[in-house]
């Protein structure tokens, strides 16, 4: 006897192929309303972040050093070095707002 099953649009394999979880998206709104634990690991991964904007401004800092580096090469190397501290400015904003909203929620449990 034929069984009939539900057509999926791929998305669960597709997720669980790459190892996403799409129901549980860092929001910062939701971090800050959560549990403790909740915002520690928004918190950690906050810090992911950073250290990947971190590591690419390194390497456009070696890259600068370089004899050969062209003039318009620098500039987008410094224009780049901008953009990554802007991002690493707005991680560590995060970051500290999350420490503040933990530190009250520590006090008060």
């Amino acid at each position: 006897m034929l069984r009939s099953t539900a057509k999926s649009n791929g998305m669960c394999k597709r997720r669980e192929k790459l190892g996403l979880d799409f129901g549980d998206r860092l929001r910062l709104g939701r971090a800050m309303s959560g549990d403790v634990e909740t915002r520690h690991e928004a918190i950690r991964r906050l810090f992911y972040l950073v250290t990947i904007a971190a590591e690419d401004a390194a390497a456009l800092a070696v890259e600068g050093q370089s004899r050969k580096l062209l003039p318009d090469q620098a500039s987008a190397s410094a224009t780049s070095l901008k953009e990554l501290g802007m991002r690493i400015d707005i991680l560590s904003s995060a970051v500290t707002e999350l420490i503040e909203v933990v530190g009250k929620a520590d006090v008060t449990a």
